[in-house]
């Protein structure tokens, strides 16, 4: 198997390797008793050293490296050390001790100014990271608070682990697994997007890991979380520690974050470590879940809601019923999904298969749960149905669940009669919509359900047959009937259109809107010639489906494919009951000239059906009008296709225009019967080029000689006509197919060689490039990109161009968008770009030295530099002068369950290194340019908003201390927020501190769109300890500031943070008390 197979366990094989020290044959049979991983011991072996994972005793020699570095760090950079080997930190104290050992120094080596001799393998030295904070925390925070509570209590039943996953004795009450430490330092790496805190990787740095927690939790006293950060990389942690960080984490709502956001899998192991939690602390029992919920504290409060949530998921049937008796309530949204969002507790049972499902909506309901309550517009019968839970149904409706129209249209999926028929029966309105715009009534959904039975219940319950529904047509959406969703419905059968049309009154209902759509050019479309016959014999009005959208009836009938794309094999015999019924042939005549039309598209399909050809000209359609579409006749169309009997049919039926502007033309037959029919030189005159192109492109080699012959390589613009638009020229073509004996003719009979020609030799044969290259003179910029991106050595052939004396500079936009790793770049504007693009940093270093290059034009490329992550070329770009405010726009999709959105994004380079945590280019800009700058478009940041949203303490303190950093920055009209407002919706308490102390505005306002202030962040991502600190600070909750306190509270408790929503009220309900205050 490939190494790749590997990837998916490299956590698991560190930490049994690294973290536990298993030895490698008990790692190998470990991974292949619990999945199946069989691997030989050189396999392993080569993964590992690929990896980076290295154990083992440090060398005599090592030591001494690592003592000469520290010293030189220390001399020449006056920078301190770090040191990691294996994964793990080896300590200063180590080191200093070792240096009467094994790293031991002579004089004369200790002042040596030689090089550095090669890092020893497994070893890693860094510089140890610093907050730059020194924080006290004087305020009666709700976590310390909490913690004071917490501790009496952890003697009366210390945490004990299973024996599997203790490393020291299982008697020991401090000690904790290296395996939790391991998770606990990856959950951290995914809550602060810190690239310090996982490059490189596998190590675990105690500094970093210090500044983490600093940002992230206060401290109970001076030194915790450097003493904490030690434990935890060093793997000897203490468990009560680990707990309480575990539990700062869960009331602030820290939760595991995979690259994309939260998935299934993050939940699950979330939940999982919860009740694990529960269980290790002592507390999975009544007395202490008794008193979580009767402490009136809101980070217990928050703790309770985390585990009533993740016991719910779980199906814990013991704690969920525990927490409800020591009265959890049960009626609050706060059980997050993927799938649907935040839902209460009866919502999320009732739309699970677990077996345990039915149990716990009977516990719930037992302890107060609202039948028809939700959080959102769907009660739990909703889910229910959605999940084809038939049990679940029967027992909501029991204990007098509502049957709401929006129930009823779910139910028309469901399989089971016996139970539509109950919900039907109970449903008020069978003609009422859902709640949101465009929801189907529940006719609708049965029609695209396809189900004829419960068609036939809602038709003789009365539902309505004659109201306007939603469909997509022609790219865009149009309105048509009941009857026009059935015909528009993929396979449907011709059962349901009959169905409809018993208990159908009116086919042709009178509407005035324009966007109306008749079923018949619905099922025209679909290619259903079964539909669109029942259709018109029960009178549905043809002469008006022809005149509506884009074509005509018959048009849409000769398409080869249909709009969801299977192959309309049955177009014959639509067109034929087209006909038969009356439809246009051929559009009205008009002066203006038409796109097409039905004869014109079938002679373009591919096969052309001649049957079709024969059935139109018969009913009479017109054989020379000319369209504004290639190729542009009837007759062209034929000729392109190289098809004879088809062109004699045309001509014999009385065609005569051929038109002037073809692509191609079919055959060299057919080429011979132009020139006998004397049209061949009229159709070469103008569109010979294209055509000797195309003959070259499809290897039609007899038919370019022939047109060679005929002067086809020859373009003469005929007055008034528009130039020519050719994708390749004969020459390029020639290049193109490695034809250069064609090539070589070309040029001699006059072929010039322009950039398109150098693009296409670059791409096929460094020799003819260098034959041709004397030909050319000036700006070549698609050869030169091309060089960069081609398969031929890039470097030789940039020489050869520049030797020619070529102009590398030009618009290159027709390259298109780049794609990197997670976004879009726009179109490059130089070659500089693709070089940076495609990461060749000696062709960026040659292109920077061709010619002076606009500041302009180089400094788009750093910025892309900077966006790609590439510090190499960032820093040769900035030897040559680039204009430092040059910004780039990204894009990227943002995925939503209905439609995707796509995000822009621009970057000036400063935001940019600073977004990208490109420290040494972030410093080199930030005294050039105005680190306060934000450009117009939404979601902009400044410099300092981007390391506050990064979590960046090093940027932060470079841009506030040396660089003078307005705290309340300017904020983006759209998606914009203060550094503040980013620190509070992160939950960075720590840099939302000190940003406090420096004077940042905790009412700043939020941005005019889709902002918040920083009370309402923290609110809306549960941030308990946050609140209290805003709060303190003087945040304005009555007054001017009561809207944006109240939209706060909705915040939270539309989030599921019941108790951030609680903790708000009662700061306010003091408030209100306190007149003082107001």
């Amino acid at each position: 198997m490939a190494g790749s197979d590997f990837e998916p366990f490299k956590l698991e094989i560190e930490r049994l390797y690294l973290h536990e020290n298993k030895p490698l044959p008990s790692v190998r049979e470990y991974m292949a008793s619990k999945y199946s991983l069989i691997k030989s011991l050189g396999q392993y072996s080569r993964q590992l050293k690929k990896w980076g994972f290295v154990k083992g005793h440090i060398k005599a020699d090592d030591w001494i490296w690592m003592r000469n570095k520290l010293r030189k760090r220390k001399l020449n950079d006056n920078k301190k050390s770090e040191f990691h080997f294996g994964g793990k930190e080896v300590h200063v104290p180590k080191i200093k001790k070792a240096k009467y050992r094994e790293a031991y120094v002579s004089t004369i080596a200790k002042f040596s100014t030689a090089p550095s001799p090669k890092t020893p393998e497994g070893i890693f030295v860094c510089t140890p990271a610093s907050p730059g904070m020194n924080l006290v925390w004087n305020q009666p925070l709700p976590w310390l608070r909490f913690i004071k509570l917490v501790r009496p209590m952890e003697n009366e039943e210390a945490p004990s682990l299973p024996s599997s996953l203790t490393i020291c004795s299982p008697n020991d009450a401090n000690a904790l697994s290296s395996t939790i430490s391991h998770e606990l330092m990856h959950r951290l790496r995914t809550i602060i997007p810190w690239n310090k805190l996982c490059h490189p990787p596998n190590i675990h740095s105690s500094s970093r890991t210090s500044a983490a927690l600093s940002i992230l939790m206060p401290e109970e006293f001076p030194g915790q979380h450097d003493a904490l950060s030690t434990d935890l990389t060093s793997y000897t942690n203490k468990a009560k520690e680990c707990m309480a960080l575990e539990l700062f984490l869960l009331s602030n709502n820290f939760t595991s974050q995979g690259p994309g956001g939260r998935t299934e899998e993050n939940i699950r192991s979330d939940d999982e470590r919860v009740m694990q939690i529960l269980s290790d602390y002592g507390w999975k029992d009544l007395k202490h879940i008794q008193i979580l919920l009767s402490s009136h504290e809101p980070t217990a409060e928050a703790i309770a809601e985390k585990v009533f949530a993740s016991a719910l998921r779980l199906h814990d049937v013991n704690t969920v019923k525990m927490m409800l008796e020591a009265h959890m309530n049960p009626n609050n949204p706060l059980i997050e999904t993927i799938s649907h969002g935040i839902l209460t507790p009866l919502q999320f049972s009732a739309g699970s298969h677990h077996e345990r499902s039915e149990e716990l909506i009977d516990i719930l309901i037992s302890h107060g749960a609202n039948v028809n309550d939700s959080g959102n517009d769907y009660p739990p019968l909703h889910y229910a149905i959605n999940e084809h839970n038939n049990r679940i149904i029967r027992a909501l409706m029991f204990h007098d669940a509502i049957v709401t129209p929006d129930c009823l249209c779910t139910a028309t999926h469901l399989m089971d009669i016996e139970v539509f028929t109950d919900l039907a029966n109970s449903c008020s309105d069978v003609n009422a919509h859902g709640t949101r715009w465009g929801e189907l009534s529940a006719l609708a959904q049965a029609v695209k359900h396809g189900n004829v039975p419960i068609i036939e219940i809602l038709l003789a319950k009365g539902a309505n047959m004659n109201v306007l529904v939603i469909v997509d047509f022609e790219e865009d959406i149009a309105m048509t009937t009941i009857l026009g969703l059935a015909s528009s419905v993929v396979s449907q059968s011709v059962d349901i259109i009959r169905a409809l049309l018993q208990g159908c009154h009116e086919v042709n209902p009178d509407f005035d809107d324009l966007l109306y759509v008749s079923p018949v050019v619905l099922a025209v479309e679909m290619g259903s010639v079964e539909i669109t016959r029942a259709l018109l014999q029960a009178g549905v009005n043809i002469k008006q489906a022809d005149e509506q959208g884009e074509m005509t009836l018959l048009e849409r009938a000769t398409k080869t494919y249909t709009s969801w794309g299977a192959l309309a094999l049955c177009n014959v015999s639509l067109c034929k009951v087209l006909v038969e019924y009356g439809a246009q042939v051929d559009r009205p005549v008009s002066a203006q000239k038409h796109k097409s039309s039905a004869l014109f598209l079938a002679l373009k399909q591919q096969p052309v059906s001649p049957e079709i050809v024969k059935l139109l000209i018969n009913a009479g359609a017109r054989l020379n009008d000319e369209y504004t579409k290639s190729p542009y006749t009837v007759l062209g169309a034929a000729i392109q296709k190289g098809d004879q009997v088809l062109i004699g049919s045309l001509l014999g039926a009385g065609a005569t225009v051929v038109g002037t502007k073809l692509d191609g033309i079919g055959s060299l037959g057919t080429a011979i019967y132009l020139q006998g029919n004397g049209v061949l030189q009229y159709i070469l005159k103008i569109s010979g080029p294209k055509i000797l192109a195309a003959a070259l492109l499809a290897e039609n080699y007899h038919l370019a000689r022939y047109l060679l012959e005929h002067n086809a390589d020859h373009e003469n613009q005929i007055e008034n006509e528009d130039p020519t638009l050719v994708d390749q020229t004969p020459l390029e073509a020639a290049i193109a197919m490695r034809d250069f004996v064609f090539a070589e003719t070309l040029l001699e009979r006059g072929a010039k060689v322009t950039d398109g020609v150098l693009s296409h030799a670059v791409y096929t044969d460094a020799v003819f490039l260098e034959h041709i290259l004397p030909r050319f003179r000036g700006s070549a910029p698609y050869a030169v990109g091309n060089a960069l991106i081609g398969s031929l050595p890039s470097l030789q052939l940039l020489q050869l161009l520049q030797e020619a004396g070529v102009d590398p500079t030009g618009v290159t936009e027709d390259f298109g968008e780049f794609e990197a790793e997670e976004f879009y770049l726009p179109p490059p504007e130089s070659v500089l770009e693709l070089a940076v693009w495609v990461e060749k940093r000696e062709d960026l270093q040659f292109l920077l030295q061709w010619i002076p290059w606009s500041p302009m034009l180089t400094g788009r490329a750093l910025t892309i530099a900077i966006l790609l992550d590439q510090n190499e070329l960032a820093e040769d770009i900035l030897r040559f002068n680039p204009d430092l405010t040059e910004e780039i726009t990204i894009s990227y999709l943002l995925e939503h369950p209905l439609q995707d959105e796509e995000v822009l994004e621009t970057y000036s380079p400063l935001e940019a290194a600073v977004h990208r945590q490109m420290i040494p280019i972030a410093r080199a800009l930030m005294g050039k340019v105005n680190v306060n700058y934000l450009g117009c478009e939404a979601r902009r940041r400044t410099a300092l908003q981007y390391a506050v949203e990064n979590g960046n303490m090093e940027l932060i303190n470079l841009l506030i201390s040396e660089h003078g950093a307005r705290i309340d920055g300017p904020v983006a009209t759209n998606g914009g927020a203060t550094a503040l407002q980013i620190a509070c919706s992160k939950g960075y308490i720590g840099i939302a501190r000190r940003l406090l102390d420096l004077g940042a505005d905790v009412n700043e306002a939020p941005a005019k769109y889709d902002g918040r202030t920083a009370l309402q962040g923290a609110a809306e991502h549960g941030r308990i300890d946050m609140l209290q600190i805003l709060l303190e600070e003087g945040a304005v909750i009555v007054g001017e500031g009561g809207p944006h306190y109240l939209k706060a509270v909705e915040l939270a408790a539309t989030n599921g943070h019941h108790a951030a929503a609680r903790m708000l009220k009662s700061w306010r309900d003091t408030v209100h008390l306190d007149p003082s205050a107001v």
